[in-house]
């Protein structure tokens, strides 16, 4: 008897330790992206904004989103975000120490979402994938947790590498790609441009926060 008891308290203890990687424990959040997180104005575009590409305002695109809505539950959060396109374009042979200040930001959580501007020509076996890992431990802490997104538009080859990695890392994903299938997501002739009109409209921004937001509190 004395024995079941002991091994219950024991089991109580650690029943009662803070779980690592818990969202009350997050309070910086670093967000890598593309357009999708963030584009600055390049009027031979037609985009004038100064956010996520095609949000209708600053508010709407899904980094805004998500972060008034983690807000409410982790008072004091920090978050931050960065438009890392160089990455995609030369992820094999970019000098990591240009994104000194992200690293110096010692985020609790890195959100990983790009991939759509992943030369398909520059990938050979699990390169990217390696490439990805390398980036995210550099961006990193030990107590780092990484969330993963796959691609807003359907991209077999890229979201292979996305899935290796965060099977190698053991890291989460959210699953985005079934949003870029439906038009209802996308702002079509909201700007002239195609190429920025591809973009998530403001459903597809918050559809995307709210994938992310749910991974984030997911027990």
């Amino acid at each position: 008897m004395k024995l079941r008891l002991w091994l219950g308290l024991i089991g109580l203890i650690f029943a009662c330790q803070p779980k690592e990687n818990k969202p009350g424990q997050i309070q910086k959040i670093l967000v890598i992206g593309n357009s999708i997180t963030y584009h600055p104005p390049d009027a031979s575009i037609g985009w004038n904004a100064d956010w996520g590409m095609a949000a209708s305002a600053a508010d709407k695109d899904y980094f805004s989103l998500l972060q008034d809505s983690l807000q409410l539950h982790l008072p004091g959060l920090q978050m931050i975000r960065e438009n890392v396109f160089p990455f995609e374009r030369q992820f094999s042979t970019i000098d990591f120490t240009q994104y000194e200040h992200l690293k110096a930001f010692q985020a609790d959580l890195l959100l990983i979402r790009l991939g759509e501007n992943i030369p398909l020509e520059k990938i050979e076996g699990w390169n990217f994938s390696q490439s990805l890992r390398d980036f995210a431990g550099y961006l990193s802490t030990d107590q780092t947790r990484v969330l993963l997104t796959s691609t807003f538009w359907p991209n077999p080859p890229v979201n292979a590498q996305l899935y290796h990695a965060a099977t190698q890392m053991d890291w989460q994903v959210v699953e985005l790609s079934p949003l870029g299938t439906e038009q209802k997501y996308m702002a079509l002739g909201e700007y002239a441009n195609e190429s920025v009109s591809r973009h998530p409209n403001n459903l597809g921004m918050q559809a995307i926060s709210r994938l992310i937001a749910r991974k984030i509190f997911e027990e």
